[in-house]
């Protein structure tokens, strides 16, 4: 089994939806699918706790906001970051999404923005 970030959006498997910020568990081949599919929408991790992808609706909901302090410092340092040693929770989540936004501004293959006003005829 391997557990894959959701950075983006929301992936709906076996009927239930999981949040972009849940880590869940998958097996290899699955997680390797959508990594290799999707980069920028998820990230493989390697996390102590995790939502296993067999868990009730309810149970899904775990998101970076519902990781402790700990997690978010591991998470941080897995990805590169820098952490500050009194990092507390809400600076942990910032640096974990400025890094995600980071990364998407920097990918050189993402679209332009498009002016919808100006492509109205």
């Amino acid at each position: 089994m391997q557990q894959v970030l959701i950075k983006k959006f929301t992936l709906l498997r076996n009927g239930i939806e999981y949040k972009a910020g849940t880590i869940l568990e998958l097996p290899e081949a699955e997680a390797n699918a959508l990594v290799a599919g999707a980069p920028k929408e998820f990230e493989k991790v390697s996390v102590g706790v995790v939502v296993n992808s067999t868990t009730s609706a309810k149970k899904a909901e775990r998101t970076l906001k519902d990781f402790t302090n700990t997690e978010l410092k591991a998470l941080c340092e897995e990805r590169g970051l820098e952490v500050p040693k009194a990092a507390n929770k809400a600076k942990l989540l910032e640096l974990l999404e400025g890094a995600a936004d980071q990364q998407d501004e920097t990918d050189g293959d993402s679209l332009p923005p498009v002016n919808a006003a100006a492509t109205v005829k």
